[in-house]
């Protein structure tokens, strides 16, 4: 008996594998039992009828079937279970086509072909050979109904006692297979429910382990960013504070370069080059901190806002050729200007951003053109446009290098001063908020040349201001002037008032807020005033003498070593003439002097 069972068992799991998925060798399982059901039972009801009734073609045709229902089983045992199922489901419709035109006195067509709708949707996997089969069954069933009524396959002629055990037995036919189909499948939809619950399950603990996965990321991430914010904001507040204060002793020492350069007239050619080096020393370590404040402006997103102004073209670039120069002599290399002669007076532009951005190209340029040789800087115009090149005479620039030229941290040298790799980022960024373009041309051992392309708006109004000609500057006399310098640090005050006398002023000097508000009502024709003073602060001080009717008529420039331009606005809405950042640059100064106790008349470019 256990063998049998055994045997039994191999048969039903005929092409059955751990590698199927379970819906699979289900399937497998009942096509192979419902096969050796058929099997069995077409036997058995072949061989009754054919001893009660002598029809030997009815027992040919169960035995044709087997063979087919065999086939069936072969088909799982070499994997062919898609053939085996369709084969299945074609025997099924075969032999209810045949035994239910020849058998149709006693069996209802209904009944075999709920069977095969039954028999099909259990046997076959929904898809292209599950349709077909269903067709094939909608045609058997049409085929049975035509032929009751017209006999294409004549029926067979039975007794009536043969009339009933045909009818019985092909109702318990019928209704054992259509039982089996119908439990087997209600068992598949039970284990198929239950296995989608449980996954259903799974998925909610899995969602549920996802999402505080994911909150648990979320406040990790918003944590490292709430620290990153905090660490970018005390580096900033750092650099800040750290450069606002170097720009105090800086602010001292540039003066001293200064002064020593306007008195290096009777000094010896060695003499004239050690203070040309402390000048280009100093204006080195401006431009290093002036750019890292810069990079952490744009690093935090808050650039400072475009503040467009009336600029004096030939005055604005004279006056940076000129300090350049004193680099370029270094090299023995001279800084040819050329500005175009149909170019506006004057343009409206942000002056300081403009000023970074020549400086930054300036300054490049020296540091890669040949000694010996010259840089040439021009200013042109289209109609809508203008421009600024600058072409140096150097080895050029690679192919490969170009590519990264305006990346951030690129270093190179120049003599003594090491550049911060940062000016050309911060060029490219500058020139962008300024609505313009950056190219750059170079040819190897022939030089390079950088083209700024900015927006052209001309200054429409009358240009009111000295009527001595600013590109001689150093000839402007103050004669007859008095200013107040108002400053705490001692060498600053010192250094200013021997700058600012050199060029004929009175000079009156005040400690803090309180000396200088004494003082002023001496009168001075000018104040220079530091923003950063003990007690009284510089705009307490500010607000006050514009608040004073007999003062407030006192130009009053403000000096600090603060760059932030929200401050810088708030001083100037406060009524200050000018916002001198420190170290002050003694051109600039003068101009802005010039500009205030020098008026009334038009300036000649």
């Amino acid at each position: 008996m256990k063998a049998f069972n055994v045997f039994i068992r191999s048969l039903t799991h005929l092409g059955r594998s751990n590698f199927y998925e379970k819906e699979l060798n289900y399937r497998i399982t009942k096509i192979n039992i419902v096969a050796l059901l058929l099997i069995v039972l077409g036997s058995i009801f072949g061989l009754t009828y054919w001893l009660t009734s002598g029809y030997l073609s009815i027992l040919i045709a169960t035995m044709l079937g087997n063979v087919l229902f065999a086939l069936v089983l072969y088909g799982n045992k070499k994997k062919k279970h898609v053939a085996a199922g369709v084969a299945l489901q074609v025997t099924i419709n075969l032999s209810t086509l045949y035994f239910g035109s020849i058998l149709s006195v006693a069996v209802d067509p209904i009944w075999l072909t709920l069977f095969l709708l039954i028999s099909c949707l259990s046997f076959i996997k929904v898809g292209r050979a599950q349709t077909y089969c269903l067709m094939f069954s909608a045609a058997t069933l049409l085929f049975l109904e035509v032929n009751r009524a017209i006999h294409i396959l004549p029926p067979m002629d039975f007794s009536p006692e043969m009339l009933s055990l045909i009818y019985y037995c092909t109702a318990f036919t019928v209704m054992t297979l259509t039982s089996i189909s119908l439990v087997t499948l209600v068992h598949y939809n039970a284990k198929l429910f239950h296995t989608i619950t449980v996954r259903n399950q799974q998925l909610t603990d899995l969602n549920q382990e996802l999402h505080a996965s994911n909150t648990r990321l979320e406040q990790q991430v918003k944590d490292r960013t709430a620290n990153l914010e905090k660490a970018v904001t005390a580096k900033n507040i750092y650099v800040r504070e750290l450069t606002h204060e170097l720009r105090t002793p800086l602010n001292a020492i540039y003066s001293i370069a200064q002064l020593k350069l306007l008195s290096g007239k009777e000094k010896s050619r060695s003499e004239k080059k050690v203070d040309e080096d402390l000048f280009i020393a100093c204006r080195n370590l401006q431009t290093l901190i002036n750019n890292t404040q810069d990079k952490c402006k744009l690093d935090a997103g808050n650039f400072d806002e475009i503040k467009k102004e009336h600029v004096l073209l030939y005055s604005w670039i004279t006056n940076i050729v000129n300090i350049y120069q004193y680099f370029a002599n270094e090299k023995r290399v001279k800084i040819e200007l050329e500005v175009q002669e149909s170019f506006p007076d004057a343009i409206v532009e942000d002056s300081i951003k403009l000023t970074k951005i020549v400086n930054n190209i300036l300054v490049n340029a020296i540091k890669f053109t040949r000694s010996n040789t010259a840089i040439l800087l021009r200013i042109y115009r289209d109609d809508t446009h203008w421009y600024i090149a600058v072409k140096d005479q150097g080895a050029g620039i690679s192919p490969d290098r170009m590519a990264t030229l305006f990346k951030e941290f690129t270093r190179t040298t120049i003599n003594f001063a090491e550049g911060s790799g940062l000016g050309l980022n911060i060029t490219h960024h500058l020139v962008r908020i300024l609505g313009g373009t950056i190219k750059v041309h170079s040819e190897i051992d022939e030089g390079t040349e950088f083209v700024v392309s900015l927006p052209l708006v001309p200054f429409a109004g009358e240009i009111k201001s000295a009527t001595i000609d600013i590109k001689e500057n150093n000839l402007i006399s103050f004669e007859g002037k008095k200013i107040l310098v108002v400053e705490d640090d001692i060498m600053t005050q010192r250094y200013l008032s021997l700058l600012l006398s050199k060029r004929g002023f009175s000079i009156m000097h005040a400690d803090n807020g309180q000396e200088a508000l004494l003082k002023a009502h001496n009168h001075p024709d000018a104040i220079i005033l530091d923003m950063s003073l003990p007690g009284k602060s510089g705009k307490d001080v500010l607000k006050e003498l514009k608040a004073n009717p007999a003062l407030r008529h006192i130009p009053v420039i403000a000096a600090s070593a603060d760059t932030d331009e929200t401050n810088i606005d708030e001083i100037m809405l406060e009524g200050a003439s000018a916002y001198m950042i420190k170290p002050i640059d003694f051109h600039i100064l003068i101009d802005v002097l010039v500009k205030n106790l020098l008026t009334g008349a038009i300036v000649k470019n």
